[in-house]
């Protein structure tokens, strides 16, 4: 970090400072504090750089959320590479494009994903698995394996404009194209939601959103730039969500309809009285619905 340049590496860093013991996720039924999750990106980090990824190499993900997701982005950013996530309700001939658009070095797959790249250029990709084992059979190694006993050298400095993530947008008339948001674009528009609805370390986020999508991926960056916390979710499901808002405490969250309704509807008793922002779009009936239900809180 210089005093020009602070980058999602840095904010890693500084949370592990300032709250090192104090959950930041809540992922595969496991609860990592910041600290912890610093050193899990420095360990996956020097096994990417092992695997040949420096600064500008892409590494493109398609997978449900989890850990692993989470640990990739702060990896990546400890590297100044950038990751590609991918939307896993695409054909295998859109996934096929977006490699083809990206061309990452290293790809990492679900298991039951992997069936979405058969038809795919894959030649010179190193391919990892979020599954358990290693099948050198297939060509797939374990993801876990990348994960380093020790923590990888402190990084050489990564400007802030360096590239982070490639969205690719919605289809309309052609090709989606691939948007290169940078550690600053993140940061910056992180900054000024954190600003609105005064986020602190003690908030905490319900992430049902895929990561692929900016929504979800926006949301859970907010909220550990405020050195907060995200229960990170592989699928929303209404009943499981009402509990994980109970049990952790959840204050902010991002939905699309008719999520907010299910919440609404599995809710029998004060489930959701630690909500106290919610953002996404939905219809204005289930708007009002919801500020009945949670005077407290505001709808975005």
């Amino acid at each position: 970090m210089t005093l020009r340049s602070f980058t999602l590496h840095d904010q890693i860093e500084r949370n592990a400072l300032l709250h090192g013991g104090c959950t930041a996720f809540v992922a595969d039924g496991q609860a990592l504090t910041h600290a912890q999750y610093a050193a899990r990106v420095a360990s996956l980090a020097g096994g990417l750089a092992g695997a040949g990824i420096a600064a500008g190499d892409r590494v493109a993900i398609l997978a449900h959320n989890g850990q692993a997701y989470v640990d990739l982005i702060g990896a990546a950013a400890r590297l100044g590479a950038i990751v590609v996530p991918i939307n896993w309700r695409l054909s295998s001939e859109e996934v096929a494009y977006v490699l083809s658009d990206t061309t990452p070095k290293l790809l990492i797959a679900a298991p039951d994903m992997q069936p979405l790249v058969a038809g795919a250029e894959l030649a010179g990709v190193r391919k990892y698995t979020t599954g358990p084992g290693e099948d050198a059979g297939t060509g797939w190694s374990a993801l876990a394996g990348l994960y380093l006993e020790r923590a990888a050298p402190t990084p050489a400095v990564i400007a802030d404009d360096a590239g982070l993530l490639i969205v690719h947008t919605a289809a309309v008339g052609g090709r989606p194209r691939g948007a290169l948001l940078s550690q600053a674009n993140l940061l910056t528009a992180h900054s000024s939601l954190v600003q609105a609805w005064s986020l602190t370390e003690r908030d905490v986020n319900l992430g049902v959103l895929p990561l692929f999508h900016v929504a979800g991926l926006g949301l859970m960056l907010t909220v550990q730039q405020a050195g907060g916390a995200s229960v990170i979710a592989s699928k929303f499901d209404p009943q499981q969500a009402v509990c994980d808002i109970a049990a952790e405490r959840v204050t902010v969250m991002s939905e699309f309809a008719p999520m907010l309704a299910g919440l609404m509807d599995q809710a029998k008793g004060d489930e959701l009285a630690t909500l106290r922002a919610v953002t996404g779009l939905d219809t204005p009936a289930t708007i009002e619905r919801f500020a009945n239900a949670c005077p407290h809180a505001v709808f975005w």
